[in-house]
């Protein structure tokens, strides 16, 4: 009963390995496995990114030099991906002063490849407990990168397939019509 007697709780025993805490999207701490980094990473790039896209050209409607305030939208979305970094590394058991290396140029790509493909410590670290497992939504978000990346792909192909098999068609079907007229003489 004695409030400045030393604590009796064993500090030393390891949390159960069943034990897992809910990640959330703005919280600072804790940390965030591979799915839940790509998936975060890409809602809130994306989201970001329209939105920066729209304040420019909202602000380039005004004028052409406010366009350059659009900037101000990317320090959130920048703070954001570092918030998410530090999480992804503290679940490599890393500290999240690493995330400075992503300012640098080509050790960045190495940065990401490790945070994308680097397994997370198996049960608790000294950042706490795992991340539960993920939801439906952060499955079809970290879906999301290949889907459009292959999209893309396609649609860089095919769209320049498509119009010269159009201009083809028209040639084709202008040289039927000068040819039709001749045959029927």
């Amino acid at each position: 009963s004695n409030p400045y007697e030393a604590s009796t709780v064993d500090l030393a025993k390891p949390v159960s390995d069943g034990d897992t805490y809910k990640p959330k999207f703005f919280s600072l701490k804790g940390r965030i496995g591979r799915l839940r980094y790509l998936s975060y990473s890409m809602g809130a790039g994306l989201l970001l990114a329209g939105a920066g896209f729209l304040v420019a050209m909202i602000l380039a409607m005004i004028s052409p030099f406010l366009a350059v305030g659009a900037v101000i939208v990317y320090i959130p979305a920048a703070v954001i991906i570092f918030a998410i970094t530090v999480r992804r590394l503290n679940d490599l058991d890393q500290s999240g002063w690493w995330s400075l290396l992503s300012i640098i140029p080509i050790v960045n790509l190495g940065l990401s490849l490790w945070l994308l493909f680097g397994a997370g410590s198996e049960g608790s670290n000294r950042y706490g407990l795992p991340p539960s497992a993920n939801t439906r939504w952060v499955v079809i978000g970290a879906w999301a990168l290949p889907v459009v990346f292959v999209a893309g792909i396609l649609a860089a192909i095919a769209i320049p397939a498509y119009q010269h098999y159009t201009q083809k068609a028209k040639a084709a079907q202008q040289s039927a019509s000068v040819a039709v007229p001749r045959a029927m003489m």
